[in-house]
């Protein structure tokens, strides 16, 4: 056991994580037509044991810093001054540099939750629920969904109920591991049940992320 380079205590990788770490894995992964359920089926076991692990430690990796400040720029254009709610915001890392009004994280994970809530004051608060059906107390101007629709029972009805809980001109920000079959499926089906607004690849080595933005459909 050590440290990575950007000073993160490492313990042996999850599948995915080795999966990841190999660029032709990563080749095969994009073009191989396995469909979500099987991915989320292996998803859902490495993220219980990153759990019990170390809490997603991991995601402070160097390799996961052009993501987040993706995210965190695009949050900031739409919610800088407003209310922003993070689902499947393990440990609060996306919080952490975020400028907004207000903040809520939500997470599925009791110990990640735990590890964020030394950083909650006035204006910022993680709770431990469901993100899927979660309803915040009053209507976000973002909810971001950083690298979660992938775990969670029905992804697209997850992003359409929380685009149904915006406040006026709200958006649903969505990162999305960008090669894999799965994941290109999923970015079409949310296109056409929402408005994309605008749509940006990430590229971290031989990894890529997508960050789209969404909002309702007008009438």
């Amino acid at each position: 056991m050590g440290r990575d380079s950007a000073g993160v205590r490492q313990t042996a990788d999850t599948f995915v994580a080795q999966l990841m770490r190999s660029k032709v894995a990563v080749g095969l992964l994009s073009v191989a037509p396995i469909p979500l359920f099987l991915v989320r089926s292996i998803l859902t076991r490495d993220n219980a044991r990153e759990n019990r692990k170390d809490s997603w430690q991991r995601l402070r990796r160097r390799s996961e810093v052009a993501r987040y400040n993706a995210v965190r720029s695009v949050t900031e254009r739409y919610a800088r001054d407003g209310f922003v709610l993070d689902i499947g915001c393990s440990q609060g890392i996306l919080q952490e540099g975020l400028r907004y009004g207000r903040y809520i994280g939500v997470d599925n994970c009791e110990q990640s939750i735990l590890l964020a809530r030394p950083k909650c004051d006035q204006r910022t608060q993680f709770v431990w629920a469901d993100g899927s059906n979660f309803v915040a107390d009053q209507p976000p101007n973002a909810v971001v969904l950083n690298e979660v629709i992938y775990y969670l029972p029905d992804p697209i009805a997850a992003v359409e109920h929380h685009a149904r809980h915006l406040a006026p001109g709200g958006v649903v920000i969505v990162s999305i591991y960008a090669r894999t079959w799965s994941s290109r499926r999923l970015l079409r089906a949310l296109a056409a049940r929402l408005e994309l607004l605008e749509s940006e690849l990430i590229r971290s080595g031989h990894l890529a992320w997508t960050v789209t933005v969404y909002r309702p459909l007008s009438d």
